[in-house]
């Protein structure tokens, strides 16, 4: 808890949380409002798999340039950038009348997501690398917290009748003006180097990590975007409590990453990684058990299990040597940002031919992947 307070007095951590937050308040409201969006269009299972794949589309065909904005921009203006383009897209799927509108408006979704994404992690690698502290965990740790209170308070707004639309513009601007308040306390670091350096692929240790980030962020967005629907469709949850589904896994996230770098601390950062995908694992066959009671209670459990991975992945895949800060953290945070957008995907293929709750059995499978991946990547990797 003192970590955390420190970190809030802290100007510069609290400039980055504030971002962090600020994505993860828009994302939740916007998962808790989809079900809505989705009956108001009439899409079926796949149609909105389908539908939700635009998001790592857009991302993807952004990506070679990432690190190109970020270097010309640095980490303050780029951070800047993709959270603005964010909140102004976020709220455009709200307003699609037609399903050729909602895949062209998630497609700028993606764009926007994608550039915010490995800004906000650069800038907490600034922050990391200029006041050698550890904050990556704490900065999660808010993202996760944002995600609670964007889909926890969605209740509320559905209750009163606020549309989607008028719901995501409200967050949107009361977060992007604490957003920019804040941003003159962003850091910005100088460029690693300004010599050009021709296209590798980075050290197998990073491959890893990387593997590992498309694994776990697979399943955490498919559970984003898809525990709603799996609450109130198919385990016949009431409306009430099924938007608690993510609000539940979104909480115990932000309670693990909380106190991860203390745990990281004391118990290692490998051992923390088997911790949590092991965890994982648990609360996702708890997930299967067929009553909405347990399945909050799983998707606690993953959320906790979750929670710490990604941090770790993001602050080690920096600190390998032989490995820019920023080709390490780019490389995860690219494959677990396709992997995020991904998971919607292929839930919605799975669900549309063999049932939702199959395609959450498939993200144990994925679980499990990570997990192999850990611990053959112990061997090779050195944890700091």
């Amino acid at each position: 808890m003192k970590k955390i307070i420190l970190f809030i007095m802290d100007k510069q951590s609290r400039a980055v949380g504030t971002v962090f937050m600020t994505m993860a308040i828009m994302f939740g409201a916007w998962v808790a409002r989809l079900p809505e969006i989705k009956d108001q269009l009439g899409l079926s299972e796949g149609q909105l798999g389908l539908a939700l794949f635009f998001m790592p589309l857009g991302a993807t065909i952004l990506l070679p340039f990432f690190g190109r904005i970020s270097a010309a921009l640095k980490e303050r203006r780029s951070t800047m950038l993709g959270i603005s383009a964010f909140l102004l897209t976020v709220v455009l799927p709200a307003l699609a009348t037609n399903y050729l509108m909602l895949t062209i408006a998630l497609l700028f979704v993606g764009f926007a997501m994608g550039l915010a994404n490995v800004a906000m992690n650069a800038s907490a690698a600034a922050v990391e690398r200029t006041e050698q502290k550890s904050i990556m965990s704490a900065c999660h740790g808010f993202f996760s917290l944002g995600g609670m209170i964007g889909a926890g308070t969605s209740s509320l707004f559905i209750q009163l009748g606020v549309s989607p639309f008028w719901h995501l513009v409200f967050w949107a601007i009361l977060m992007g003006s604490a957003c920019f308040s804040s941003s003159k306390y962003l850091l910005e670091t100088e460029v690693e180097e300004k010599k050009r350096e021709k296209f590798s692929l980075p050290p197998r240790s990073v491959l890893g990590f990387a593997l590992v980030g498309f694994c776990i962020m697979t399943s955490e967005g498919a559970i984003t975007d898809w525990s709603t629907i799996y609450l109130k469709e198919t385990l016949s949850a009431p409306g009430t409590v099924a938007s608690f589904g993510f609000a539940i896994f979104a909480g115990f996230m932000a309670l693990g990453r909380f106190f991860g770098d203390q745990l990281i601390a004391v118990f290692g950062s490998n051992r923390m990684l088997v911790a949590g995908c092991l965890l994982g694992l648990f609360g996702l066959l708890v997930l299967q058990h067929g009553y909405y009671g347990f399945a909050l209670i799983g998707f606690g459990l993953i959320g906790l299990g979750y929670s710490i991975i990604i941090p770790t992945l993001f602050s080690q895949s920096a600190k390998q040597e032989g490995v820019k800060a920023s080709v390490g953290i780019a490389s995860v945070a690219s494959s677990g940002y396709i992997g995020l957008l991904l998971g919607p995907v292929i839930i919605g293929f799975v669900a549309e031919h063999w049932g939702l709750g199959n395609g959450f059995m498939f993200l144990t499978g994925l679980t499990a992947i990570a997990l192999v991946v850990v611990f053959l990547n112990s061997s090779r990797v050195r944890f700091k």
